[in-house]
């Protein structure tokens, strides 16, 4: 069954994109949009849980090295990250109401602050180690310690009291995730027909089961499944038609490895959002630390009690974001090809409007100048939906779409590589436009990507921690 793009949203416009080569360097001073002063209430929170010292923001920078050394695909990155922000959040909410508690609220820790950093470092080390199992100890170890010899004005007792509340409410919330479908290994069953996505020779399907996973803020992965692809009723009206004739020849015009007709500016777009290869942050990763720069520039004075809300709401956005995607990939009978099938393999649909390439490759490489494409089914597109999730879930928090930033990449091939952004819904827009400049995908993957998105995270924003 194909499925259409509802047409309820107007999709953003693109701009000039990001980069972050170290968290904190990047933030001016006092921005125009930002609280130039501490907001009410907080003048009493230490200034051992604010700006550098922020362990919410510590933690969440530890997360982009667990994501390089983990790899693979979004699902269990995104929900190893809501589980540690999860845990960070209901520690802090403990200490301090910023909100409805995910899972847990000790009342016996109401206003211990001299807790609140210990509380979230062991929220975090025992997040992460239940999350990611195979990530080595030592390392966690070590950054444990190097989080706990930040200045800290808690006295013994009361790091010691933060370290058994950080590290049962983290104990709580893996509970809690235990049997969600995360370890289902169902073998992914191919469809060989033409116009049906196949994986790449001698390497397995990407997660084909994480649309089932149980989301954390929404009731279902189907939840926001767009509807058949273009409005066709048929894979077959689809692939004769012309309107799929169009998606592809653009790809193959702009996507190509050895396109003539895609800028130069495009390609660094193309690589800069791409961030695929292993040993990066992932896409997902990008988003995390793009959350950290912006809310170093528009809240200079914020604290854990404002970044530990930031982070729970983005992360489980990302989260829910990764499974409602998987379930438009896997969860329909009809798992679309890539465009370098649809390209090369022309031939074998019957629609006039198309003239395959068999040489043709997407612009997508590796480090060896190897082409690939992500090994999983284009509709709907990954970065497309989490790029939004991202922006609806941060507009949400901060009130506001109009949020100038400049970010960067882990990405090898846009190494050093920055772009600015004059709002979020820009810089989730110019992340969908990447994907068919680097080749992956077509603009229907985007459009209804982008709809997912930010519908889903409105739906998160409604129903937890607020």
């Amino acid at each position: 069954m194909l499925r259409s793009i509802r047409k309820g949203r107007t999709l953003r416009v693109a701009v000039a994109g990001l980069s972050l080569a170290g968290i904190a360097t990047l933030a001016p001073s006092v921005p125009a949009a930002a609280e130039v002063t501490p907001p009410a209430g907080e003048s009493s929170v230490p200034s051992t849980a604010r700006g550098s010292q922020d362990h919410v923001l510590y933690w969440n920078n530890v997360l982009l090295d667990v994501f390089r050394k983990t790899g693979g695909t979004p699902g269990p990155l995104t929900r190893g990250g809501a589980i540690l922000d999860l845990s960070i959040y209901d520690s802090v909410n403990s200490i301090r109401t910023i909100g409805k508690p995910y899972l847990t609220k000790d009342a016996s820790a109401a206003g211990a602050y001299g807790s609140l950093n210990t509380a979230i470092d062991y929220a975090a080390y025992t997040a992460l180690r239940g999350a990611f199992p195979a990530y080595p100890v030592a390392d966690l170890d070590a950054k444990l310690n190097a989080a706990l010899a930040l200045p800290d004005f808690g006295n013994s007792s009361q790091r010691a009291f933060g370290r058994d509340l950080g590290t049962r409410i983290a104990k709580a919330l893996l509970a809690h995730r235990v049997g969600d479908g995360s370890n289902d290994t169902t073998p992914y069953v191919v469809n060989t027909a033409p116009g049906h996505w196949q994986p790449a020779p001698g390497k397995p399907a990407g997660a084909p089961n994480w649309g089932k996973v149980k989301p954390f803020g929404i009731s279902s992965g189907s939840q926001f499944r767009p509807g058949n692809i273009g409005g066709f009723a048929s894979a077959e009206e689809l692939l004769k038609s012309p309107e799929y004739a169009a998606q592809v020849n653009e790809i193959k015009q702009i996507g190509g490895k050895n396109s003539t007709a895609r800028t130069a500016d495009q390609t660094e777009i193309a690589h800069f959002w791409a961030n695929d290869i292993e040993g990066t942050y992932k896409p997902v990763g990008q988003q995390f630390e793009h959350t950290a720069v912006i809310f170093r520039k528009y809240r200079p004075y914020g604290s854990s009690f404002e970044s530990a809300k930031l982070f729970g709401l983005t992360s489980v956005a990302l989260a829910d974001a990764a499974i409602a995607i998987w379930d438009s990939k896997y969860g329909t009978d009809w798992d679309v090809w890539r465009p370098v099938d649809a390209i090369t393999r022309a031939n074998e649909v019957p629609n006039p409007g198309i003239v395959a390439d068999p040489s043709w490759q997407p612009e997508e490489q590796d480090l060896a100048g190897n082409s690939f494409s992500p090994n999983f089914p284009t509709y709907v597109s990954g970065h497309s939906g989490i790029g939004a999730a991202w922006a609806g879930i941060v507009r949400n928090y901060f009130g506001t779409d109009n949020l100038s930033f400049t970010g960067g990449t882990d990405d090898p091939l846009a190494q050093g590589v920055t772009r600015s952004f004059p709002s979020l819904s820009a810089a989730a827009q110019e992340k969908a436009d990447s994907r068919k400049y680097i080749g992956v995908h077509f603009e229907w993957d985007n459009a209804a990507a982008l709809e997912l998105g930010y519908d889903l995270s409105d739906e998160v924003y409604r129903n937890i921690l607020n």
